[in-house]
């Protein structure tokens, strides 16, 4: 905490006198922003008053007290390369005035907090953002990560750090706020947790796609991987199956889990009926170029009905009949972030 009014002096007030100022003294300050990712919007809120404790900013939002906020604070402007310049903190809400709300600093001192922190200024320093937007999407999906997986930072690190090259590193923070946003609605959010493994698993190798459609599907993997305990038995076995499954597959599961006609049943289960594709359509709809390979591994992997065969046969024919069984059904819906039944989901 001390070091936190250290640096609010430094940065507000070069020149002033530390030792006549109290550490919980609120001061006005003019030009001085809080900086914070709004799901893909970078948000800017000027800041009222600040003290050692916590801060108020002018903003719409009402949000609900004790909800908790990752912040950048700088003077107003460019991003401020000089890290002594600017702060990345977590500040929770306390109060909401007609103006704004004001927030307290959330403010650990032990040897994992300060883990994530050292992690979190490599990967800064690692990138080198260019903008204010690059610095605080690093900056609220390393909080995120820290929130979701307690005791693994080093884990994390490992990979974000010392595996990934800077575009993987890029496709890996798109995929953890991309699953942030997607919990976001969720109750009890702040008590969710994941296991670290699972984590990086997820994010080795849904990083290793450049296509936005993909990394939503790998974030709606890490967003269905949370649950209270931090367990989710399932989890794993569908990102092992995600994880061998190319793009032009994915694109025909895609394809059948979504226009196959649905049978709900009132137990809560779900499963299709058989789906009539064109050939023709469905390598124009997917862009497959091997859609006989394509069908093929998918069923290989126990993803579609086929009782004739290994995999479905297009030779002699124009129209296949595809049927995607409950397996693929209930990927398909965690891949879209889906946490709840497959019947609710497939009601919509």
């Amino acid at each position: 905490m001390t070091g936190l009014n250290d640096w609010l002096d430094t940065l507000l007030k070069p020149d002033s006198d530390r030792a006549e100022r109290r550490f919980y003294e609120r001061r006005a300050v003019d030009r001085f922003a809080a900086y914070r990712l709004n799901g893909s919007e970078l948000k800017k809120e000027a800041v009222k008053d600040i003290s050692g404790t916590g801060l108020y900013i002018f903003t719409d939002q009402r949000w609900q007290p004790g909800t908790l906020l990752s912040l950048t604070l700088q003077i107003e402007g460019p991003l401020e390369m000089n890290p002594e310049r600017r702060i990345e903190v977590q500040a929770k809400v306390v109060r909401c005035g007609e103006d704004g709300v004001g927030l307290a600093f959330v403010l650990q001192d032990d040897p994992e907090s300060k883990q994530w922190e050292s992690l979190r200024q490599s990967l800064i320093e690692q990138t080198k953002p260019k903008d204010m937007l690059g610095l605080v999407r690093i900056v609220e999906a390393i909080a995120f990560l820290s929130r979701i997986c307690p005791g693994g930072a080093e884990t994390l690190g490992q990979l974000l750090h010392e595996r990934l090259g800077n575009l993987k590193l890029a496709n890996a923070i798109a995929i953890v706020l991309k699953a942030e946003n997607l919990l976001a609605g969720e109750p009890e959010t702040d008590s969710l947790r994941a296991d670290p493994e699972l984590v990086v698993r997820i994010l080795e190798d849904g990083s290793c796609t450049d296509e936005n459609w993909l990394k939503h599907f790998w974030a709606g993997l890490l967003a269905t991987s949370c649950a209270a305990d931090g367990k989710s038995e399932s989890s794993l076995a569908l990102v092992e199956l995600f994880s061998q499954l190319t793009t032009f597959p994915v694109r025909v599961l895609t394809v059948v889990c979504t226009r196959a006609p649905k049978v709900l049943e009132d137990s809560g289960s779900v499963s299709a009926k058989p789906l009539a594709c064109k050939i023709g359509e469905l390598k124009v709809t997917t862009g497959s170029r091997g859609l006989e390979r394509d069908l093929g591994q998918l069923s290989a992997l126990g993803l579609l009905e086929n009782s004739h065969s290994n995999s479905p046969s297009l030779l002699g024919s124009d129209e296949v009949q595809l049927t995607p069984n409950s397996l693929a059904l209930e990927l398909f819906a965690r891949c879209n972030g889906h946490r709840g039944s497959l019947r609710d989901f497939y009601s919509q």
